[in-house]
């Protein structure tokens, strides 16, 4: 990728380097790819089921944890949404390294502690 000023290359690099770090939050839990995309199953099946209809997947796992469908729905859908108010902060970083100066770069890098894993070329 050609980048026209020097900025935009560390604007692109600091966003790769968030990238990295909010995906390993999010991943910090050690859960495979295919258990992920279980998990969006599971959120439409959990949705449904706080709607009044009901599913044999939120039952067989309430069932097992010996609470209700709808304790299940419920613990499955707070799971959803911590994911999404992780994915919401990764965007809100980006949004705030593409309106930065390098310095500001940096300091968004600094609060999340990864302005040491960025080496800026002179």
């Amino acid at each position: 990728m050609i980048h026209e000023h020097p900025l935009d290359g560390l604007r692109e690099a600091a966003k790769a380097l968030v990238q990295r770090h909010f995906v390993g939050i999010a991943e910090s839990d050690g859960t495979q790819p295919t258990l992920r995309a279980m998990y969006v199953l599971k959120l439409q099946e959990a949705r449904a089921v706080l709607a009044g209809q009901a599913s044999d997947l939120i039952s067989g796992e309430a069932q097992i944890r010996g609470i209700t469908p709808e304790q299940m729905a419920q613990v499955i859908v707070q799971m959803a949404a911590q994911s999404a108010q992780l994915e919401l902060a990764r965007m809100q970083t980006n949004v705030r390294i593409d309106a930065a100066d390098e310095a500001g770069v940096m300091a968004v890098l600094d609060e999340l502690g990864l302005s040491a894993s960025l080496t800026v070329d002179a």
